[in-house]
């Protein structure tokens, strides 16, 4: 088992055991990308406002940890990713409930320095005065495999491998850029925008050309302890009321080709 093979599965392990405890019936639990956090939960205060009876509960994280989770029995009820590889692994494994995967949301790439930096673009990331460059684990975090499509497409990956600083998550991938303790970071558009003041946006990658697209999918997982409920939130994660909310906080409308 490699290095990263067993972080994930320590991660899985002990967030298993924080999950453990079975759902009530007027409750549900949405395992969430990280980079949903602020969107979501405001999301979820709309869908109680209209199902009183239905608490929405949150799990957020990376992606591919979140994967494990339910790929290891979590009480999950609806899973919701920051691309399609990790729906398509559950797919693959018969874990989504027939008929309830949707996409419903889009999101762009960019890359970050501190506000009073100088860097200008893309091709600055060869200078050798830039020691630190930080990026999500690029393994099990789909805003870093998409960084890293971005950085390989463009000819940069060699030379910012070797100082590439990877977080766990989207937002300890900003958090190393806004607290100073990286010189540059390539994050989600949604993201760069919660630091305003810290972070600033130097250029953002170009879908289709330096990355494939960038898509939000939900589903509900076979065996949810409450499906009704979770079907409901699915669907109303496409409602005109959840796209408003995701269109504030800077998320795209899915690539119409996405939508199922």
């Amino acid at each position: 088992m490699t290095a990263v093979s067993t972080h994930r599965a320590a991660i899985a392990a002990a967030l298993l055991v924080v999950l453990a405890p079975g759902a009530r019936a007027d409750e549900i639990l949405v395992s969430a990308a990280a980079s949903l956090t602020d969107a979501m939960r405001e999301i979820g205060r709309a869908f109680t406002r209209e199902n009183p009876r239905t608490t929405v509960r949150f799990n957020f994280g990376a992606s591919g940890a979140l994967q494990q989770q339910v790929e290891q029995g979590a009480p999950v009820d609806v899973f919701a990713s920051a691309s399609a590889r990790e729906m398509d692994a559950l797919q693959r494994g018969r874990r989504l409930a027939a008929g309830t995967r949707v996409a419903f949301a889009g999101n762009r790439l960019v890359l970050i320095a501190p506000a009073a930096s100088r860097l200008r673009g893309w091709d600055d990331l060869r200078n050798g005065r830039i020691r630190r460059i930080a990026m999500s684990n690029p393994d099990f975090v789909p805003s870093g495999r998409f960084a890293r499509q971005t950085l390989v497409r463009r000819g940069l990956w060699t030379s910012v491998e070797r100082r590439a600083v990877f977080g766990e998550n989207v937002r300890q991938t900003l958090a190393y850029v806004a607290n100073g303790d990286a010189d540059a970071g390539v994050v989600f558009a949604t993201d760069a925008r919660i630091e305003p003041r810290r972070v600033r946006v130097v250029a953002a990658a170009v879908p289709g050309r330096d990355h494939g697209a960038i898509v939000y999918p939900a589903a509900v997982l076979a065996g949810a302890p409450n499906p009704r409920a979770a079907r409901r939130f699915v669907a109303f994660l496409s409602s005109a009321g959840a796209r408003r909310v995701l269109l504030r906080y800077g998320f795209t409308a899915p690539a119409a080709s996405s939508r199922p």
